[in-house]
């Protein structure tokens, strides 16, 4: 300590006390440093308290966990290392109206128990669902969910609401046929309803013309997926196949096939200028972008293309690749 305070009074010429002073406060600002230090781990790894305020925030937590899962678990049997997929959470699906239907139908839907109780609180309050778009807005149900419920919901969309689904309608001759059932003694319903939906049943369409209008009197397909068929056809330039249909985001082969029971392609495809387009204006969902830019960089090096055989002088380019953007170029 002496040794130290002669030091630093050689060093900023100052008196005995003043050195001491200077030797207090380096002493106590190191002290302070090492303290923030070690205090910062010991936080840092101790276990943290959540707490959660209201109902609300639980939900919210809920949802995102539901997010996270994982698809598969990792265990180890023996010395064997091995993948067990989780037992997703089978559910059903039948056409219902959110303003009746009981929270254990929801769940059977496939809705977790905390948002069926919502829908019924929503209820007792007063609060009536008048079209498919309001079930959307219940607090805590996924996009995904009511995309996959949406077709089932037997209430009009929101861009017609005056039109109620062929669900709906069904609903409603059932319950206003039933007096009738039970005094006649005999079943009429499935002839009623076949007379009132025999010229509602869908007609073969273009699936390059379809609106969603058209779209939606396919059996499992909704506003959701309409727009989204309709979305992918525009990035495409239209359909050259009506099995392209299967390359639609999401959209489930069973819905798929229904589509194809109905649909033809008559043509009405944009084409792609090879030999003009720049590489700002040349998009298409079969080619990624550095392929692209290959095909750009091939023409300005060699020329304008002639045929299929240049293409298939771009390495990057797979022959498969090849073969589904062909129907797409123009030469």
């Amino acid at each position: 300590m002496k040794k130290l305070t002669n030091f630093i009074r050689s060093l900023l010429s100052v008196s005995p006390s003043e050195a001491k002073g200077v030797v207090i406060i380096f002493s106590a600002i190191i002290l302070l440093i090492l303290l923030m230090f070690f205090s910062e781990k010991y936080f840092s790894n101790s276990q943290q308290s959540l707490i959660i305020s209201s109902p609300q925030m639980l939900d919210s937590m809920t949802v995102v966990l539901d997010r996270r899962k994982p698809h598969y678990q990792d265990n180890f049997k023996g010395n064997t290392y091995y993948k067990n997929d989780f037992t997703k959470k089978s559910y059903k699906s039948f056409p219902f109206d959110p303003n009746t239907v009981s929270i254990s139908q929801l769940e059977e839907l496939g809705l977790p128990k905390f948002i069926a109780e919502r829908v019924e609180k929503y209820r007792n309050k007063g609060g009536k669902f008048r079209n498919k778009e309001d079930f959307a807005r219940i607090y805590g149900l996924l996009p995904e969910t009511y995309e996959r419920l949406e077709p089932y919901i037997t209430l009009p969309s929101a861009e017609n609401e005056s039109l109620h689904t062929p669900q709906a309608e069904i609903a409603d001759l059932n319950k206003n046929s039933e007096n009738y059932i039970e005094n006649k003694g005999f079943d009429v319903r499935t002839t009623e309803v076949n007379q009132k939906f025999s010229n509602k049943l869908p007609t073969r369409f273009d699936l390059n013309t379809a609106d969603t209008t058209i779209l939606k009197s396919i059996k499992g397909i909704g506003s959701g997926y309409a727009k989204r068929i309709i979305k992918y056809r525009e990035l495409l330039g239209g359909f050259v196949n009506p099995e392209q249909i299967r390359e639609t985001y999401g959209l489930p082969p069973e819905t798929a096939d229904e589509i194809l029971k109905f649909s033809f392609v008559k043509g009405g495809f944009r084409k792609i200028k090879i030999n003009q387009v720049s590489l700002s204006e040349f998009r298409h969902p079969y080619l990624k972008y550095f392929q692209v830019k290959a095909i750009i960089a091939y023409r300005d090096q060699h020329g304008v293309f002639k045929s299929s055989e240049d293409l298939k002088q771009i390495k990057i380019l797979e022959p498969e690749v090849i073969e589904k953007i062909l129907p797409y170029i123009e030469w």
